[in-house]
């Protein structure tokens, strides 16, 4: 018997495949699961509507990925200024939330945390880079420096350190 799978089934296929199963396999598993209906000449052009229905999506969803990645590629440099000690290091890490809302304030696109990716924690000043992934084909990257600003409130401790030493 003929069915296409309305489920992708890891034994089987995935979604939309046309696959050749015994009566019982589709009448006791796989009918009852919703996973897949009877290959008839109605169902086959529903099947084909849908799966243009999907590539149109799919056509539509690429291009404006492109668009996205080409905007991020244009940016070249990003750069952030972090509350940095004298060794360089910083005081904090910059996360890919913070990555996130500087790309989507430059770039004007809504970006998606988990897309926004780093080889190694952003914790020393420095030059970075900064992997953005729109879909599986599409991705772009962008440079980012870190810069140091010194802490005002190092300067103030230093200071209230050193004036009761007052001989």
């Amino acid at each position: 018997m003929q069915v296409i799978l309305t489920k992708d089934v890891d034994t089987l296929g995935s979604n939309g495949d046309i696959i050749e199963v015994s009566d019982g396999y589709y009448r006791n598993y796989l009918g009852p699961r919703n996973m897949a209906v009877i290959a008839t000449k109605g169902s086959l052009a529903d099947l084909q509507r849908r799966i243009d229905r999907i590539r149109a999506k799919a056509e539509k969803k690429h291009q404006e990925d492109l668009a996205k990645a080409e905007k991020v590629n244009a940016l070249q440099l990003i750069t952030l200024e972090a509350n940095a000690g004298d060794t360089g290091k910083l005081y904090g890490t910059i996360t890919t939330k913070e990555l996130t809302k500087v790309l989507q304030e430059k770039t004007g696109y809504e970006i998606e945390r988990r897309n926004v990716n780093v080889d190694h924690p952003i914790n020393k000043v420095g030059e970075y880079t900064v992997y953005v992934k729109f879909s599986a084909k599409v991705s772009a990257q962008v440079k980012l420096a870190v810069k140091a600003i010194k802490a005002k409130h190092e300067e103030f401790v230093l200071e209230d350190a050193f004036a009761g030493e007052e001989n």
